[in-house]
């Protein structure tokens, strides 16, 4: 009979096996690398399904996505409201009708029985017939504050001298358009009118043949009839501004019995 020394087989082979397993977990021929390990991993992965399909679910070392670009996109600027000008024509109004206008134009009510009840004729009225004044005087100014609706043109008239004729440009300068001026209207509440392109009507071109004769005829004393195109409002602390262009105007003297027109001139 022969003995086999088991000691001496068993310790080679169980070297070798851990030999083997130690170098399949190193990233050995068997095992792969670290990248091609993490592949297999993330192909490995679970998918997510979605009603338009099956979509691959992100490894965990997917770069997470910008939280900025979930974000709703950029809503557009609310659109400008409803200008509150239209196209009819107050034709020469006077100081309560741009106060009407004004209160128009900002969407205010105004206090039409209150500013009748202070006429004259309805406040010194006697007991029998207050009553009636009252409420013809309130109708009245109704119909004032009606002829405001719609107003998008004014038709005013400008009292204006004439500068010292300049023979270099060869005319004269009308100093109602003077740059920066503004028109300015009394009544309930200060209103004024500023004209945004006064400096394009500011010099009036005449020849100097031409020019003497006008100013012999008017002293230098003028009227502007404007047609404004009205563009704006803002609100200050001296009241409210009515902001326009002008769009044409005629010249015409002043001399009683007389008048005469000695130009009309349309702007751009």
């Amino acid at each position: 009979m022969r003995w086999i020394n088991t000691r001496s087989f068993c310790l080679p082979a169980l070297a070798a096996l851990a030999a083997a397993v130690l170098i399949a977990g190193c990233g050995g021929p068997a095992g792969g690398s670290g990248e091609e390990g993490a592949e297999a991993g993330a192909a490995s992965a679970p998918a997510a399904v979605s009603e338009t399909g099956v979509t691959p679910a992100k490894p965990a070392w997917a770069p997470k996505e910008d939280a900025k670009a979930k974000g709703d996109t950029p809503k557009a600027a609310a659109a400008p409201g409803p200008s509150p000008f239209g196209t009819a024509t107050l034709a020469y109004p006077d100081d309560f009708q741009m106060t009407l206008l004004a209160y128009r134009l900002t969407d205010r009510e105004p206090p039409l029985a209150a500013w009748a009840s202070e006429v004259y004729e309805v406040k010194y009225a006697d007991e029998f017939s207050k009553a009636a004044k009252l409420e013809a005087e309130t109708a009245r100014l109704a119909d004032i504050y009606a002829s405001t609706e719609g107003v998008g043109v004014l038709q005013i008239r400008l009292n204006s001298q004439l500068s010292q004729y300049d023979s270099g440009r060869g005319g004269y300068y009308l100093t109602a358009f003077s740059p920066g001026n503004q028109v300015n209207f009394g009544g309930r509440e200060q209103v004024s009118l500023q004209l945004d392109n006064m400096a394009s009507a500011f010099f009036w071109p005449v020849e100097a043949s031409r020019a003497q004769e006008i100013l012999q005829h008017t002293s230098r004393q003028v009227d502007l009839d404007t047609k404004i195109e009205l563009t704006g409002i803002q609100r200050r602390s001296n009241g409210l501004v009515i902001q326009g262009r002008i769009t044409e105007y005629g010249i015409y003297s002043k001399r009683y019995n007389d008048e005469r027109q000695f130009e009309f001139i349309q702007l751009d």
